[in-house]
């Protein structure tokens, strides 16, 4: 099965520190694959390069068998790459639905105005609302985002990357800072969307990376060390004593 996402021989050196150390991975379609590692091994320093935000000094970033290393952020979107997870990108004076409704008309390089309000829309609030319901946030429409919790900011954040409609999504720690529960909703989230798309996770949780990852790769000093299934992440000795522990054996 070929790639939808490449990363061949990335290097990002920052002063005296090399962030990124000659990484490699292939996502291919259908796959969620996850990047594990210690603090400080890297891991949003190889996402912000591939999703355009940080250039890479040296090596390949391939989209779909296109080279999209020099490509600037805002066009990898059109090209079938979303990132998720960027708070920056919500309106909190905005309904869920309306957020939504707002990254669909990005997506479609339209633009909004209070001349035309997004509501009378009919055709895209049904839209947006699809894609609010696909993260259980279907009830939720009307609310604002400044009434949201925590995990409910983050699921909003994932229907924002669906609505870009790309083959390829890059999510960067989407569990953080949340409770059991949460982490377990957005988990089953997660997994409702296997096979859908071509997911690349970045996650310190390690129950929810053993219960989504077809594979995992572990980042140590910006190096891939090590690409495998569940079982053998978990069985790599060198991994388990640098990063998994005892518990994750």
């Amino acid at each position: 099965m070929s790639a939808q996402l490449s990363i061949r021989g990335l290097e990002k050196t920052f002063g005296a520190v090399k962030a990124t150390n000659n990484a490699n991975l292939e996502l291919v379609a259908g796959e969620l694959h996850a990047i594990i590692g210690p603090n400080g091994a890297g891991k949003s320093t190889l996402i912000s390069q591939i999703a355009g935000e940080i250039r890479p000094d040296k090596g390949q970033i391939l989209l779909n068998g296109r080279d999209i290393t020099a490509v600037p952020a805002h066009e990898r979107p059109s090209l079938g790459l979303a990132r998720s997870f960027q708070v920056s990108q919500l309106y909190p004076e905005f309904s869920l639905l309306e957020n939504v409704a707002v990254a669909i008309t990005a997506r479609q390089g339209k633009s909004f105005g209070r001349w035309k309000p997004l509501s009378g829309d009919r055709d895209l609030m049904a839209l947006a609302l699809g894609y609010l319901q696909q993260v259980d946030l279907g009830a939720r429409a009307a609310a604002c985002v400044s009434e949201l919790s925590h995990g409910e900011r983050r699921q909003l954040e994932l229907a924002l990357a669906l609505a870009q409609e790309a083959s390829v999504l890059l999510l960067d720690e989407p569990m953080a800072g949340m409770g059991a529960e949460e982490s377990a909703r957005m988990t089953a989230l997660l997994m409702s969307l296997k096979g859908r798309y071509a997911i690349l996770l970045v996650e310190h949780d390690m129950d929810a990376v053993f219960a989504l990852a077809d594979r995992i790769t572990v980042l140590v000093y910006g190096e891939t060390i090590l690409t495998g299934t569940v079982e053998e992440v978990r069985g790599n000795e060198l991994v388990r004593a640098a990063y998994l522990g005892e518990e994750h054996a």
